[in-house]
Parts: C-alpha cells; structure tokens; sequence
C-alpha cells in the first residue's frame, strides 16, 4: 500500500527544515523563528508527528569519540535474485551491528550499505569472516569516508 502523499504549507517546510538541524529546539524558539505563535507551532509539530511526517528525534553522533574511525558504503550485487539468497543476505544485514544502513537498490549493485568500523583492521575482519561468506553475494566494492561536508 502506498504512504498517503501530504500536500505541505510553507510554514511546515520551514518547521521540518529548523528540526532537522536543531532537534532538541523549544517551542517557544522554534515560534520565534517561523512568526507564529508557540501553540500554533505546538499544533503544527503535533499534527507532523500524527501524520507521521515526522516519524522520530534522533541524537547525532560524533564517532570518533566513541571508537568508530572508518565509515564505508558497501556495495554488493547478489548472483541470484532469487527469494532465497535475498532473504538469506537480508537476515544476515538485519543481525550485522557494523551495518547502520541498507538499501536495496536498482542499476548496477543490488545493495548499498553504510558500514562503521573502529579502523581498518576492523573493516578488513567484517569483509573477510563476514560478509563475503554470506551464499550468494557475487561482488562487494567498498568505498571509504574520506570526510563528510
């Protein structure tokens, strides 16, 4: 079934915008930066929230000061597209704690993943003793984080 498609005011583009950037902004900040009232931005947040717009708050996380050095996207194409071998690849990214991220995607690869690991090493054991013994993966091509803008 497909998401019911909400047709957005300005004003709540400008709200998503704001807490997007600033999550943990009040209210009464948030009124100030769009003109209007805090219980009508109040509303406006609740009625986001309802309509499931807005589906959660998360914390931003600094890696480095918990360990996390290397960020990779992982792309990898299956040699079966068939239920099975996606099931069986699926399982295994759903159980993977190194793997923040998948995306089953068209044009080329079958899958991209966002991979944290503490360095190297780390990444190298992950790829070998994990990864690439999953029945049916045909090709992985790693590309690491250099910087983020």
């Amino acid at each position: 079934m497909a998401a019911e498609i909400m047709a957005l005011h300005p004003i709540d583009r400008q709200i998503l915008e704001i807490l997007q950037v600033q999550g943990r902004i009040t209210n009464v900040q948030l009124a100030e930066m769009v003109g209007l009232s805090p219980p009508a931005v109040l509303e406006r947040v609740r009625k986001l929230e309802e309509k499931e717009v807005i589906t959660r708050y998360v914390a931003v996380v600094d890696n480095r000061k918990i360990g996390i050095g290397t960020v990779a996207f992982v792309s990898v194409s299956l040699n079966l597209h068939q239920k099975d071998s996606i099931e069986i690849f699926q399982n295994f990214i759903d159980k993977c704690e190194n793997v923040t991220e998948c995306y089953h995607v068209a044009g080329g690869e079958d899958y991209l993943l966002k991979v944290y690991s503490k360095d190297i090493d780390d990444y190298e054991n992950f790829l070998i003793n994990s990864l690439t013994r999953i029945k049916g993966i045909d090709k992985v091509k790693t590309m690491f984080v250099l910087s983020t803008l």
